[in-house]
């Protein structure tokens, strides 16, 4: 092997061994005023990838104080999901969330939300929600939602935006430009939220 091909090669192997890490930001607004961030980051080393989405948001509908904090995380080996957790704290109703996802075999999953267990089987998980930060999901149909521990509908709504079907009619829609999400809009019992990168 020529010199120059060995210290290519040599750096080529030095730098895979270390984290690569991509950090966006949103910024989330209710009626037009800023009550919120969401950081999506990406750690991939090797075969092995982890991603995290952190939403925290405070805004008063009517007189009512509303704080919601959530955090999802996806830890994936060669594009296949092995764990996976979310997270959700609202001061107000019932929408507290505790799910933990975790491969226990060939194409095969133990799952729990809110105290309830059962088993995913005959499928590898590969599309997560959180990819959706990172990704524009063309030619996807579904993808797995940590928080709701199930697969959810994805449609393809043209020009870039995409609808998720939530099983409470708590649906969102993804626009992307040039393939990067831009902006993500979520219903709510009290009116649309958006999320916008910045």
């Amino acid at each position: 092997m020529k010199p120059l091909a060995t210290i290519f090669l040599s750096i080529l192997i030095v730098s895979s061994l270390f984290a690569q890490k991509t950090e966006i930001a949103f910024e989330v607004s209710f009626k037009g005023k800023k009550i919120g961030v969401v950081k999506a980051i990406e750690e991939k080393k090797g075969t092995k990838s982890i991603k995290n989405l952190k939403t925290e948001t405070d805004t008063k509908v009517v007189v009512v104080s509303v704080h919601v904090e959530s955090e999802v995380k996806v830890i994936k080996e060669n594009n296949v999901l092995i764990e996976g957790t979310a997270y959700r704290h609202a001061n107000r109703g019932s929408e507290d969330v505790h799910a933990h996802v975790k491969k226990i075999g060939s194409k095969s999953y133990q799952r729990e939300r809110n105290g309830e267990k059962s088993k995913i089987e005959n499928q590898d998980i590969t599309i997560c929600m959180v990819d959706l930060y990172f990704n524009e999901p063309k030619g996807i149909t579904s993808v797995f939602s940590n928080m709701y521990a199930e697969k959810l509908e994805l449609k393809a709504m043209g020009a870039g935006k995409y609808q998720l079907i939530t099983p409470d009619k708590k649906n969102s829609y993804y626009t992307y430009q040039n393939g990067k999400l831009i902006t993500v809009e979520a219903d709510t019992p009290v009116g649309k939220v958006l999320s916008k990168r910045v």
